[in-house]
């Protein structure tokens, strides 16, 4: 996909990302409802004028509609894609017809089919998580200092040198993988750092400061940051081609020197390596008891620095850090745990919008999926395939919502509901579903020209 223009890249990567993903969400609702005996009229991916359809043997009417953003099952009884009841559809049924109507079932039968939808795309999300971490193993980290950024807010705060960070506002830590949920989100804010030091432990204050960060496509982020390393320069990979590889380093190698500079962490490996783009350099590795020292011949790649500017940056194609292979109970934990780390992370998000901790410019839409689905897609096939659990989490989270149209907002009615021993009426459904729609729609369409502002030279 390298050499595809970058407008093509953003569209192919948000169907191949978007499409299934709506298909897997509106099967988990078809699915269930079928196994509970209430039949689909419509199962249709995306909305307005059928481009293509068929009916099956069930009377379900399989259709692709003209407008891609997004799908629907429409049940028995309903009025309309939002699963509206039609009373006047309803009183024209036969017993038999109304037995299989969705509006008929009971309230655990309806909560059931309409939770299936975001309990789909979790489990979408679930399934590529446990495969990466079965395939590849989790990453092991020890949360040792082993150096600073230059403006380092735990360095200012009082962090030394071999600190070992054990908690984070009084979450035990023992990677230091997990550090990042408890810090990033939260710029502007004080944390209270457990740490190791000489035996004793130790709490630190550390004041957040908030940093603009790139990536080495331009976008933008805001996010707080230690300015701690504790990555230790151990290999974990040299990337079949590279120059690297083709000088001889190797997994489990130890970098201890680049150009006779003694290096303790993978930082300073970087930093040495990105400002000689074209050299030859001399890496000394530790390989079990004897030292190495193997010439390599730096790539010139173009890329951006920690500050956002482009330039030519030297690469010599290692991946850092350590990995344990782990058994499939494990890998099935740990993509629980991610799971529920990035829903967290997402709830956080928005509360901070809601009370102006962020900026609601840092809302974005389909036009940014569009963006980084094709970013993501020219990264490679690993890269693409975690975005796509990533968005899965975030349709689920979104549905979930108890907004009136969405999946959240009729388990809201059923709720309601299950406490009157009644259904809402009528005209209260019809106003909250009519200013449900009202809100998506609106909201919608704020967030795509919060995308097109960001996305413009003049949003930037």
């Amino acid at each position: 996909m390298f050499g595809l223009p970058t407008f093509l890249q953003a569209i192919i990567g948000f169907l191949l990302l978007i499409g299934p993903l709506v298909v897997l969400h509106e099967l988990g609702h078809y699915l269930v409802a079928r196994w509970l005996g209430v039949k689909s009229d419509v199962f249709s991916i995306g909305f307005g004028r059928e481009l293509w359809g068929l009916t099956d043997k069930r009377g379900t009417r399989w259709r692709i509609a003209a407008v891609p953003l997004g799908g629907y099952v429409q049940f028995a009884g309903d009025g309309n894609a939002v699963s509206q009841v039609d009373d006047d559809k309803i009183s024209h049924m036969t017993t038999e017809e109304r037995s299989h109507a969705f509006a008929t079932q009971p309230i655990w039968k309806r909560s059931l089919i309409v939770l299936a939808g975001p309990v789909a795309n979790l489990i979408v999300a679930l399934a590529i998580f446990f495969a990466f971490n079965a395939i590849y193993g989790k990453p092991v980290e020890v949360p040792e200092v082993t150096g600073f950024t230059e403006k380092s807010d735990a360095r200012t705060a009082g962090i030394q040198l071999r600190d070992r960070v054990v908690s984070v506002d009084g979450t035990e830590i023992s990677s230091a993988t997990e550090i990042a949920e408890h810090v990033l989100p939260y710029p502007g804010r004080t944390i209270q750092l457990g740490v190791e030091r000489d035996g004793r432990r130790l709490t630190v204050p550390v004041k957040l400061t908030s940093q603009t960060v790139k990536d080495q496509f331009g976008n933008e982020g805001r996010i707080a940051d230690l300015g701690i390393d504790f990555a230790s320069p151990n290999v974990r990979m040299a990337v079949p081609g590279s120059p690297a590889d083709k000088a001889g380093i190797e997994a489990n190698d130890r970098i201890v020197a680049i150009n006779d500079t003694p290096v303790s962490s993978f930082r300073q490996v970087r930093d040495l390596i990105v400002a000689r783009p074209g050299e030859k350099i001399t890496v000394t590795v530790r390989r079990g008891d004897e030292e190495k020292r193997l010439p390599v011949n730096v790539g010139a790649v173009s890329g951006t620095d920690e500050k956002g500017v482009k330039r030519t940056i030297g690469q010599i194609g290692i991946a850092y850090g350590k990995v344990e292979k782990v058994g499939l109970v494990e890998a099935a934990t740990m993509s629980v745990d991610q799971c529920a780390g990035i829903m967290r992370m997402m709830v956080t998000g928005i509360v901070q919008i809601v009370t102006g901790e962020r900026s609601v410019k840092e809302l974005g839409g389909p036009l940014k999926i569009a963006k980084y689905s094709g970013e993501h897609l020219s990264l490679g096939f690993d890269n693409f395939v975690w975005f796509v659990a990533l968005i899965s989490i975030n349709l689920a989270f979104i549905n979930l919502l108890p907004i009136p149209t969405l999946d959240g907002g009729h388990l809201a009615f059923y709720a309601a509901e299950a406490v009157r021993r009644r259904p809402v009426d009528a005209k209260g459904q019809e106003w909250a579903f009519r200013t449900g729609l009202a809100f998506v729609l609106a909201l919608m369409l704020f967030v795509t020209i919060n995308d097109i502002a960001s996305l413009l030279p003049f949003g930037k």
